[in-house]
């Protein structure tokens, strides 16, 4: 992707038409100003990528929440109608009449409201290095010092398939699917994928290994288990900023 491109691009043709709810009512003027900024300065126009004959959403969520998005700039637009799409990873807003797609180098991060009022916070990957290859967005499941833990969402389509019986061919629709990796930022600030082995897990902690196996027997820790690594990864920020 040309990234310059996609900064300096205001529209963008309309692949599909769709209707999006207005703007909410808990947003300030600062905040609708500064989306009018932006999509001066850099967002474009896009649309959700969608097709007849493919069942599945390619978002995270497919109901507009309420987000806060913190620019790279450090300003902070609140309570911003959004959906992360996790298809072609990139964050959608409203902002009047339109669905505009944010450019990742405008932003620093995203926090998600989800309907049953747990809040679901994002970071940009990208923040810290040149590789503009890599996945842009990375859930976080926990950020401390020295290390974290993070979750890349990403959809795939799954092509349709046709089956045959006696009674004739039958043609599946096409299905968007969620796939999930788990991400292990180590003290250099390298991002590494998990696997939730018990011997994958503790070379992650490198030098710290045997204490942190002691720490998950004594905590009875299922090293198969995304939550029981995160504490784990936890105790180990701990150590390292006690070190």
């Amino acid at each position: 992707m040309n990234y310059i491109t996609t900064i300096t691009s205001l529209i963008i043709a309309l692949l599909l038409v769709a209707l999006a709810p207005g703007q909410s009512a808990a947003q300030s003027d600062a905040t609708r100003a500064n989306l009018d900024n932006l999509v001066r300065g850099g967002a474009v126009i896009t649309s959700p990528i969608r097709s007849f004959g493919v069942d599945g959403t390619p978002h995270f969520n497919d109901s507009w929440l309420m987000t806060d998005v913190t620019l790279s700039n450090g300003q902070v637009l609140e309570n911003v109608p959004a959906k992360y799409n996790s298809y072609i990873d990139a964050l959608e807003i409203i902002n009047r009449a339109d669905t505009l797609q944010l450019s990742e180098v405008l932003v620093r991060g995203f926090e998600m409201t989800m309907p049953g009022g747990q809040t679901v916070k994002f970071r940009n990957r990208i923040a810290n290095t040149r590789d503009f290859d890599q996945n842009a967005y990375l859930q976080v499941l926990f950020e401390g010092e020295q290390s974290g833990v993070f979750k890349r969402h990403r959809k795939v389509v799954r092509e349709a398939r046709a089956s045959g019986s006696g009674y004739g061919v039958t043609e599946r629709a096409a299905t968007v699917e969620p796939r999930e990796t788990l991400f292990f930022r180590t003290p250099e600030g390298e991002f590494e994928q998990v696997r939730l082995r018990e011997r994958n897990v503790l070379r992650l902690f490198g030098d710290h290994r045997s204490e942190m196996r002691d720490f998950a027997r004594s905590e009875n820790l299922d090293f198969r288990r995304e939550t029981d690594f995160v504490i784990m990864v936890e105790h180990f920020d701990s150590i390292l900023r006690s070190s």
